[in-house]
């Protein structure tokens, strides 16, 4: 469950978000105002304001709401993202419920919401086909840049034999339209190669090969003005090994620093925000005070963690607090962005905690006596002349105990 949390770490290769790298926004100015940020005093305990819950109508009520919840939350067939059904108006909406968009502030960003993804997306099939797409562009668009286009042609072979040969034939061409001096570089190392193999096969023969070698070296003065041979060499600039591996060196510690201020600033988003969620629930989870200290333990523990679970199964929520850790990323962990992580997770907490703590609520109070939710040990009538109170041989009430008895005497009676 705690991968569902707050410390969701991004995937540094192979698709999703990244962290930054050295060249990212992340400096030590901002490692200190992250420092400031975790070494701050401790703040008056926080809760949230949940509406009370009516005991009498919770003992009324069969369905369990948490069930309901988790239906809720139970991503929708395929057959329903295909479905297209006709929108109806913003104005027919509130002709009939016309306070709708004022109780629920949602549905009404939902709706123009709704209508701009359709515009550019009619079906949900048709914007996962779409993220799909864009995934598979990145990967190639990071492989071109380092300058790997391997993948641009197994593509293209094996999608379509015949438009692989289309780019083969117009590679030169192509090359020479874009930059002179690349297609004859390439060229030239074309040539140097076929000048290496002329003089390594007229060697090989000796005293036969003579012509060969002499044709090689009048090719090589032919084409590059100088009897002197070089070899094949890289168009891209080369960098110094040396430079290379302590570039590397200073990318891996940065990348380490921050990934170490992530760790710093998620540990304290949970702490802070399970603080608040525990003292929450702890204030109402027991309103008429029936409950023991162990019992409350219990129901607190179970609230919470059904709360969790209920969090962790909403793949929408999960998908926003990642887009929220890629903002405080690019940020370098300012409080602004931090804080919208934890606004984000108490509001969705929020609106979970009414029924998460009725739930609990409930359970930890099945046959407490004297609790509202007190589950009957018999059903039906009472039978004439029994008492509705099992028959334990104990006292209903003080006037029953004999005057004179101890307190241990009538903690032992039968």
């Amino acid at each position: 469950m705690r991968n569902l949390r707050f410390n969701r770490l991004f995937a540094v290769e192979g698709g999703g978000s990244s962290i930054p790298d050295a060249t990212g926004t992340s400096t030590p100015d901002d490692d200190l105002s992250t420092l400031e940020l975790l070494n701050e005093e401790d703040e008056p305990e926080e809760t949230l304001e949940i509406p009370e819950e009516d005991s009498e109508e919770g003992e009324k009520e069969e369905v369990d709401e948490l069930k309901e919840l988790e239906e809720e939350l139970k991503p929708p067939t395929e057959e329903d993202l295909l479905e297209l059904t006709t929108p109806v108006r913003r104005k027919e909406i509130l002709a009939k419920y016309p306070q709708l968009f004022k109780d629920f502030p949602y549905l009404e960003k939902a709706y123009y919401r709704e209508q701009q993804f359709t515009e550019t997306f009619p079906t949900v099939q048709d914007a996962k086909l779409a993220a799909e797409k864009a995934n598979i562009l990145d990967r190639t668009e990071r492989q071109v840049m380092n300058g790997d286009i391997s993948s641009v042609l197994i593509a293209a072979k094996q999608e379509n034999a015949e438009s692989f040969a289309k780019i083969a034939d117009n590679y030169l061409p192509t090359l020479r339209r874009v930059d002179q001096q690349a297609y004859y570089h390439v060229l030239g190392n074309v040539i140097k190669d076929t000048i290496i193999t002329m003089v390594k096969e007229g060697r090989a023969l000796g005293d036969q090969g003579v012509p060969l070698t002499s044709a090689a070296n009048i090719l090589n003065q032919f084409i590059f003005g100088s009897q002197t041979f070089s070899a094949p060499a890289p168009l891209a600039k080369q960098v110094d090994p040396r430079i290379a591996q302590q570039e590397q060196q200073y990318q891996q510690s940065q990348r380490q620093r921050v990934i170490s201020t992530f760790e710093s600033v998620k540990d304290d988003l949970q702490v802070r925000a399970d603080n608040v969620l525990k003292s929450t629930i702890d204030g109402h989870i027991d309103p008429n005070g029936t409950m023991s200290d162990y019992v409350k333990g219990h129901a607190t523990k179970e609230a919470f963690d059904s709360l969790e679970t209920l969090i962790g199964k909403d793949a929408r929520f999960r998908s926003l607090l990642d887009k929220l850790w890629e903002k405080a990323f690019s940020s370098g962990f300012d409080k602004e962005s931090t804080d919208r992580i934890k606004s984000a997770y108490l509001s969705k907490a929020k609106t979970l905690l009414p029924s998460v703590i009725k739930k609990a609520r409930n359970d930890a109070l099945k046959g407490v006596p004297g609790s509202s939710v007190e589950v009957p040990t018999r059903k039906g009538p009472i039978t004439r002349g029994r008492s509705a109170a099992p028959s334990s041989g104990k006292f209903r009430k003080a006037s029953d105990i004999p005057h004179g008895m101890s307190t241990l005497d009538v903690l032992m009676k039968d």
